[in-house]
């Protein structure tokens, strides 16, 4: 009988984590429901945990697993922005800004180019969205959306030739 090498077969392990996760969700919000974030919350973060730990095992490899693992922190953090900072609507910028820099902090770990710009991509706009959003006056949103489309423009004009072959 061959012993189970949870590095080898790293899938059962994502498996067996996002159904307790599920499993997770389906008490918090069946029987424990004045924990309904917590279980939330708890099944994030196994799930962005297992990712991360897949992408550990190979990152040449397995490059890919840090980008559902860092997506899903990232998704965690922007639910504990929310709680902290209330569920207000006028508070959802902040939420767009967690994702962008979510996408740049996965885009900073990624080795793949083409991976790397399209991450670089969502957080242009993320923070273009968050910025719109944000409740500031008029002139700031304005200054704050120019140098957003500034930096995504220089940083397209600066990898237009690597754009361009492909």
């Amino acid at each position: 009988m061959s012993q189970f090498n949870s590095q080898k077969q790293w899938w059962i392990v994502v498996v067996v984590v996002v159904a307790v996760a599920l499993l997770v969700l389906v008490i918090t919000d069946q029987w424990l429901t004045g924990y309904k974030t917590a279980g939330m919350l708890l099944s994030l973060a196994l799930i962005g945990a297992v990712f991360c730990w897949v992408y550990s095992i190979n990152r040449e490899r397995l490059w890919w697993a840090i980008i559902p693992g860092l997506g899903v922190v990232t998704l965690l953090v922007a639910g504990i922005a929310d709680l902290l900072i209330g569920t207000d609507p006028s508070n959802d910028w902040i939420t767009g800004l967690v994702l962008g820099v979510g996408a740049l902090v996965i885009a900073a770990v990624l080795k793949r180019p083409d991976a790397r710009q399209v991450l670089i991509i969502i957080a242009g706009f993320a923070f273009l969205v968050g910025f719109a959003m944000a409740p500031v006056t008029i002139v700031l949103k304005v200054i704050l959306i120019l140098a957003d489309v500034l930096v995504f423009g220089f940083y397209l004009w600066s990898k237009r030739k690597t754009l361009i072959r492909r």
